[in-house]
């Protein structure tokens, strides 16, 4: 069992396939109407955003199935994304495809993309969202350069999406509002 900040991932088997139950657990502190409701949309956003993501050709799990508090996903072996120019530029044409339709995947770093023999894959949309926003394109842009040293790779393969010029134009803005840095 993994434990995340909202979510807890139990491995296990659903028709002979290796997966992971992604369960929003019940929150105390929480009205409990509220947390039912968060619970219930946060499951089904992040379902939807799986869904979205295959079909802009992203690798990243497979929906099996989806409750009210809970998602059936597809389970990838593998490692952590390497810092060489092959996956960097691989990653950044993925985060590109994503925002071309709309993607904000809320946290797009090295943690949430594996790598194995058949390639990269996207996990965890769990903050994700859908915004054609610059602001929030720029942000899903920033948080993965500040978690890499490559910048040069990913961002040539990010170069690929129609709106990089715009997005990356807002980058510096908005590192340029930034007290810390």
């Amino acid at each position: 069992m993994m434990r995340g900040a909202e979510a807890v991932l139990v491995p296990c088997s659903f028709l002979g396939h290796a997966v992971l139950c992604k369960e929003r657990r019940k929150k105390s502190c929480r009205i409990k109407e509220i947390d039912s409701e968060l619970r219930l949309g946060r499951t089904r956003r992040e379902a939807r955003l799986l869904h979205k993501a295959k079909e802009a050709g992203v690798s990243c799990p497979v929906v099996y199935a989806v409750g009210k508090d809970y998602i059936v996903i597809e389970r990838f072996s593998g490692g952590k994304l390497k810092e060489n120019p092959a996956q960097m530029r691989k990653a950044g044409e993925m985060l590109a495809k994503l925002h071309s339709v709309g993607i904000i995947h809320g946290d797009f770093t090295p943690y949430n993309i594996i790598a194995n023999s058949s390639g990269l894959h996207v996990i965890d949309f769990g903050l994700g969202f859908v915004s054609y926003k610059l602001e929030d394109q720029a942000d899903d842009v920033l948080n993965m350069l500040r978690g890499i040293k490559g910048r040069k790779y990913f961002l040539e393969g990010y170069s690929d999406f129609e709106g990089a010029k715009q997005v990356l134009g807002r980058i510096e803005r908005i590192e340029s509002r930034m007290r810390y840095r």
